[in-house]
């Protein structure tokens, strides 16, 4: 071969790997970009991950209060049930001449007040307590 023909010969070589070499770069460079993306979405996905897990724990607390809260309410509500059934029984050979005791007579207006409270409290929280001339004529 002559000397133009290697010179030729290596310009070609030079070119093709010249371009081999640019594609090779871009390839990585795509991958490495594709790389960072991906990253990012599962960096993205791991934070929605633990928000939901704290919703989660946040329901569950909020399940607890509301369930402890309907516990006091029916202990609450049992408790009263209890007392208007006593104060109704030791008062029951009189009630036939609308005789009331004033004690028994301080028990109701404590229990109406009481189930005033409740039904104005919600479940789990009591508002503003019922005033003492409200449902009085």
């Amino acid at each position: 071969m002559n000397a133009s023909n290697w010179i030729l010969a290596t310009l070609i070589a030079m070119l093709a790997s010249g371009f081999g070499g640019y594609n090779l770069g871009r390839g990585n460079g795509v991958a490495a970009q594709q790389a960072r993306q991906d990253h990012q979405a599962v960096a993205d996905l791991a934070g929605l991950l633990d928000s939901h897990a704290n919703l989660i724990k946040q329901a569950d607390a909020a399940s607890l209060a509301m369930r402890q809260a309907a516990a006091r309410r029916e202990a609450a509500d049992r408790q009263t049930t209890k007392e208007l059934r006593h104060a109704l029984d030791s008062t029951a050979g009189a009630r036939a001449g609308c005789l009331f005791d004033s004690g028994v007579l301080r028990q109701l207006a404590a229990a109406r007040d009481r189930a005033a409270q409740a039904a104005a409290g919600g479940v789990r929280g009591a508002l503003p307590a019922a005033s003492a001339s409200a449902g009085k004529p």
